[in-house]
């Protein structure tokens, strides 16, 4: 046994003082490991490119811009806060998530604000100074900033959450880079810009850039200066929680024009827009922002502060992998093909046709460059050779489309309604745009029984917004009385849930969620969100035609729409009711630039004709027909034969039956009525002069009438229809048992199931295995003296099989004495097919055996 002594002090240090030390080295330990697993990120410092940089580390303003004869930040208002905790190695950072009054989610908030401007004012003396610069030379630009949030953009309180505006109220509207409440980054170019498109993307809610509360974020929107090509505009999404080699690219865009010199208010964190009472600084940011930069190219991927400055790329035109294929040749491919409704999944190869099942079909095809070519403005024209000679112009953008389908829901015609670009009243997102009306004209064909009205988002490289509102459809002289129910999209559960449908409409596309209800004024619109460029939305809605009212009528359609719509490189040709037949679809396309190249592309289409179109099928259907009427004919010919079979196999068995019967009656019957007499003849004789033998004539009398009694009872039993079947059967055998054994000195016993199964067997059947057993038993009776028997009957489904074994006498098989009956046994049982076994050894008894087969229906013909 070892014994311990209680625990000393370490030198000095009491027990709770040593604890404490413990816990105060686990908590230092603890915050190491997480401020290692921080990445640490230096601050930009200023090169050839940069144009503003704000450090944002003061306490209040003016807040440095790092840029010799760079414009400081002067203005913080609203609650905004510095010298909050930035990413580690940034120093301190803004805090926007205050206001200074106002209704949350309406224009009266007055949100945290940063501004060039030392004051907010409405018109232009909260202007950026004269000659502020914010793109390069030829229009290049990126703004940047890292952000954290507090809550996420859903929950936010503001219209949307602004990160880089420059936004006034006059003459001064440029541009927004901010976050939209529905989970979206967008940059949207504003009406005096000089410039249409944009850029939106969703945020990623999964993966390594998910976004989050708790982690920073750095944000970018970089334009190349190419107007007019889709692509150049680039918005990047990257989560700081780790170290990062690239920034994370989450959608494109493109500008059709450089963006105005024109300076309005310049802010961070918010739009510097009050130009209206009750509208004050409605987008605050939720949250902490740092870092901002402004350059005057697009900064590559590599070229943000979170890369370690010895990887940073330099080629800021365009990026490398693209760089290197701007020399490609041009080309056209196919990025998709969908025949009524459903998208082909496999594009045959060159020169093999596309092959449709026979019928009128719907057809679209979507047409992109091919992979070795940077996207620039293409000219498109399409043919569907052999249906529509004429070329048609491709569409781009969004769309509103009206389709006339006939009763049984097949297209007859369509008008198509495009958007691109930004609407009249576009402001900066579907919250503050004003609807423009849009009328046109649609012919309803005579046959049209519904019309089908759709919104789609479009090609799935095309992105942007668009809200469709007063939904009219009404003949020219009765506008009063509308068409189409619902065009105001207020019928319907809870319609103002962005993920609800109004009554009669339905979402479809690669993903429904981009068609959205959006809420204005109280008033629910149709809407398009579209921030992803590798899928598309849709709302769809079918209502029935009045043919009375719409038939070969021209009908008149309006509605309220703004949108903003960025076009990618991909574009659309639709063709409608396209017979079978065989065709060829050509696409032409030129880029429309300073150095334009050609590329074609074609696709050979097979729609396979209906059987009765093609050239065999009535030759075929001719002798088919012929060959269906001899056939019936030898069909009634061999019906009429198979019935006349019958009425003869009929005939047949009943001369079987009359000829059997007779030959009873004069086999036995007769035999017995013979003896009857001849011994009511010798009893006559002998009654006076020899009465004893007299007597025994009488007894002999009375046998011979008891038997031909029973031989009676037999040959009525055997053709009494009632008793064709297998029980009846097993019956009578036990019952011929009981009376020829009865008085007797044989002991016998049954083995005979007490049911078999009810199958009909015919009286030749019958009579002949009754007969047979009859036979057995009486030589029993006749040659076997005293003995014990048992008679066992069973039935396999197939085989009837009766055995009677006797321990009397028996007899030597091979020479059996006369009278034992054994070729009538063999006889009787091959009338009906059977078979007959008789075993014997003298003084050990004899064994029986009858195997019958039972027909299934004895009285049946086959039908063939």
């Amino acid at each position: 046994m070892h014994s311990h002594a209680p625990t000393q002090a370490v030198r000095g240090w009491r027990p709770r003082q040593l604890s404490r030390w413990v816990a105060w080295v686990c908590l230092l330990a603890l915050t190491g490991a997480l401020l290692a697993a921080e990445p640490k990120v230096e601050p930009y410092e200023v090169d050839s490119n940069t144009i503003h940089l704000w450090h944002l580390d003061e306490q209040g303003p003016p807040f440095k811009d790092a840029v010799n004869d760079g414009s400081d930040l002067r203005g913080m208002h609203n609650g905004a806060a510095a010298g909050e905790p930035g990413l580690l190695g940034l120093g301190r950072s803004i805090s926007f998530h205050h206001d200074a009054g106002g209704t949350p989610g309406e224009p009266s908030l007055a949100g945290a604000i940063v501004t060039v401007a030392p004051v907010l004012a409405n018109g232009s003396e909260d202007n950026a100074p004269e000659g502020f610069r914010f793109q390069g030379e030829k229009g290049a630009f990126t703004f940047e900033a890292m952000l954290k949030f507090d809550e996420l953009p859903s929950q936010a309180r503001s219209i949307a959450l602004a990160i880089i505006t420059m936004d006034g109220e006059q003459s001064d509207r440029i541009f927004s880079f901010r976050v939209e409440r529905e989970g979206f980054l967008s940059f949207t170019p504003l009406p005096n810009s000089g410039a249409e498109g944009g850029a939106i993307a969703s945020i990623p809610v999964r993966g390594p850039h998910a976004i989050n509360t708790k982690d920073w974020f750095h944000v970018a929107v970089c334009y190349d200066g190419r107007p007019g090509v889709p692509g150049s505009l680039q918005l990047y999404w990257t989560r700081l929680d780790a170290p990062r080699e690239s920034a994370n690219r989450i959608g494109l865009g493109m500008l059709s024009h450089k963006l105005a010199t024109t300076t309005g208010d310049f802010a961070i964190g918010n739009e510097a827009r009050n130009h209206l009472p009750g509208n004050a600084e409605a987008e605050p940011f939720p949250g902490l922002i740092d870092e901002v930069r402004v350059s005057s190219v697009a900064r590559h991927p590599t070229d943000f502060c979170f890369v370690s400055p010895g990887k940073r790329g330099s080629d800021y035109a365009i990026p490398p992998k693209e760089a290197n294929a701007r020399g490609g040749t041009f080309q056209l491919g196919f990025t998709g093909v969908t025949v009524d409704g459903e998208a082909i999944q496999a594009i045959p190869p060159a020169g093999t046709p596309l092959s449709l099942s026979p019928g009128l079909h719907r057809m679209e095809f979507e047409i992109g460059a091919g992979s070795n070519f940077v996207g620039r403005p293409v000219q498109l024209r399409c043919q569907l050779g052999g249906f529509d000679e004429h070329w048609q112009e491709s569409v781009l953008g969004m769309s509103l489309t009206f389709e006339f389908l006939d009763a049984a829901s097949k297209p007859l015609s369509q008008a198509q309604f495009n958007m691109t670009g930004s609407s009249p009243g576009w402001g900066t997102g579907l919250g503050d745009s004003n609807t423009t009306i849009r009328r046109g004209a649609l012919y309803s064909p005579e046959d049209a029984r519904f019309l089908r009205v759709t919104l789609s988002s479009g090609a799935q490289d095309t992105s942007g917004s668009l809200c469709l509102d007063n939904l009219d459809i009404h003949l020219p002289e009765s506008p009063e009385k509308p068409l189409w129910a619902n065009g105001r999209f207020e019928i319907g559960s809870d319609v103002l849930s962005p993920m609800r449908a109004p009554t009669g409409w339905s979402r479809g596309g690669e993903e429904p969620a981009i068609a959205l209800v959006s809420n204005k004024d109280g008033s629910a619109m149709l809407s398009l969100i579209d921030g992803d460029q590798s899928m598309g939305g849709k709302w769809t809605a079918t209502q029935a035609l009045d043919p009375a009212k719409t038939a070969g009528r021209t009908l008149i359609v309006t509605w309220r729409e703004a949108y903003n719509v960025i076009t990618g490189n991909l574009q659309r040709a639709t063709f409608l009711n396209v017979p079978p037949g065989e065709y060829v679809f050509r696409a032409i396309g030129m880029t429309n630039d300073s150095r334009p190249e050609t590329a074609a592309l074609t696709l050979p289409i097979l729609v396979r004709p209906h059987a009765w179109q093609r050239g065999w099928f009535w030759p075929a259907v001719t002798t088919c027909l012929s060959s269906l009427v001899a056939v019936a004919l030898i069909r009634q010919r061999n019906r009429r034969n198979r019935q006349r079979l019958r009425e003869l196999a009929f005939q047949a068995a009943l001369e079987r039956d009359r000829t059997r019967i007779a030959r009873d009656v004069h086999d036995d019957l007769g035999t017995r009525i013979t003896v009857l007499n001849l011994a009511a003849t010798l009893a006559g004789r002998a009654m006076e002069r020899e009465p004893d033998k007299a007597r025994k004539q009488l007894e002999k009398m009375k046998s011979v009438s008891r038997s031909l009694v029973i031989a009676m009872d037999e040959l009525v039993w055997a053709i009494d229809p009632s008793h064709d079947n297998l029980d009846e059967l097993a019956s009578r055998l036990t019952q011929n048992a009981d009376e020829i054994f009865q008085d007797s000195e044989i002991r016998y016993r049954y083995d005979v199931p007490d049911s078999l199964p009810p199958l009909p067997v015919g009286s030749d059947f019958r009579h002949n295995v009754s007969m047979a057993v009859r036979e057995a038993l009486n030589n029993v009776l006749k040659h076997a003296g005293p003995c014990d028997l048992t008679m066992t009957v069973s039935f396999d489904g197939k085989l009837l099989e009766i055995s009677i074994l006797d321990t009397g006498r028996g007899f030597t098989a091979t020479a059996a004495p006369g009278g034992h009956g054994l070729g009538n046994f063999e006889s009787r049982l091959a009338d009906i097919g059977g078979t007959c076994e008789v075993r014997s050894t003298p003084g050990e008894g004899t064994l029986v055996r009858f195997l019958c087969p039972v027909p299934k229906n004895p009285k049946a013909l086959p039908d063939d």
